[in-house]
């Protein structure tokens, strides 16, 4: 016996319905994965950002070229600053009380005027003469340690945060590959990371720098991997840098290696950005510029202008292209 026309029709919106119920869910569960995914990234690249950051605290801590958006409290000079504070009022007090003491001096020389002889008298003052050089002098010494001890805490501070990029780094890489990063990026910036250790083992400034520098392009290659719109940014900062600290040191081989590579990515890039960004491209275009003619002059005090010119018209961009 055929079904009847009533029956066909029952089933076929059962049918239709259970299609429908199973594309629901099918549709929800993409969106479950898609939504857990963004989360992940998100999640990777905040832990990126700390990375850099520690990064940076490196070369502010070194007076290098140092991104202004990445500035932390974590730097000494807010605490060499309050120390600087510190000292000048506890100077002002001593002051103060030499002030009043040889106030009461004075006083007491007058009172006994006539009993000193010339001779005596003399010899006071030579005496005073001597103490107050070996005052001095002891003063001298004592600021000589001072500052030793001040390049001895800076140099801790940056072993601090090379260990705090290693653990950082171990927590990152792993959870980058699984978002796709290759086992390259890992090694690169595992190995620079080793570079940089070393480096800081010597204590010389501007390698450590470099290194630090060197990193910094590591990571700018981890936030192309992630598709931030930062990343073209931050790939100029990095060879801004590596101009500057080559000028510095009168690598002026390097720097103008670096001068090319730096107007090359803007020059790929610049046409690229919006009207929300085109008073800070055309700031920074004319300060790429400037800063080419002082490469070019091989002038490294106008390099270190120009150049410090340029990073803070890329922060700028950058910040730029973080706002929604």
């Amino acid at each position: 016996m055929r079904p009847s026309k009533k029956a066909l029709g029952i089933s076929a919106l059962a049918l239709a319905l259970a299609f429908l119920l199973f594309s629901s869910c099918g549709q929800t569960k993409e969106q479950e994965n898609q939504e857990q995914q963004k989360q992940e990234q998100e999640k990777v690249i905040k832990a990126l950002e700390e990375i850099e950051t520690v990064n940076e605290s490196i070369i502010q801590l070194l007076d290098g070229p140092v991104n202004p958006g990445k500035e932390e409290s974590r730097d000494p000079q807010g605490r060499k600053q309050e120390d600087q504070q510190q000292g000048k009022e506890q100077q002002g007090k001593e002051q103060q009380g030499e002030g009043q003491e040889k106030g009461k001096e004075q006083q007491g020389k007058e009172q006994q005027q006539g009993e000193a002889q010339q001779g005596k008298q003399l010899g006071e003052e030579q005496q005073q003469d001597q103490q107050q050089g070996g005052e001095q002098q002891d003063q001298q010494q004592g600021k000589e340690a001072r500052n030793q001890k001040s390049q001895d805490d800076i140099w801790d501070d940056v072993d601090k945060s090379i260990i705090e990029l290693h653990s950082l780094f171990n927590e990152y890489i792993p959870a980058a590959a699984k978002l796709g990063a290759s086992t390259e990026l890992g090694a690169n910036a595992s190995n620079t990371l080793n570079q940089l250790t070393k480096k800081a083992e010597a204590k010389n400034q501007n390698e450590v720098l470099t290194e630090a520098n060197n990193l910094f392009k590591a990571i700018c290659d981890y936030y192309v991997l992630h598709q931030d719109k930062r990343a073209p940014a931050k790939i100029l900062l990095f060879h801004a840098r590596r101009v500057m600290l080559s000028a510095k040191v009168g690598d002026w081989q390097t720097a103008a290696a670096a001068m090319n590579d730096l107007e090359e990515n803007w020059n790929g890039q610049k046409n690229t950005y919006g009207d929300k960004q085109k008073d800070t491209a055309a700031m920074l275009d004319l300060s790429v510029a400037n800063l080419a003619g002082a490469v070019a002059e091989k002038n490294q005090n106008l390099t270190a202008i120009k150049g410090l010119i340029v990073i803070t018209n890329i922060s700028e961009l950058e910040k730029s292209l973080k706002e929604k």
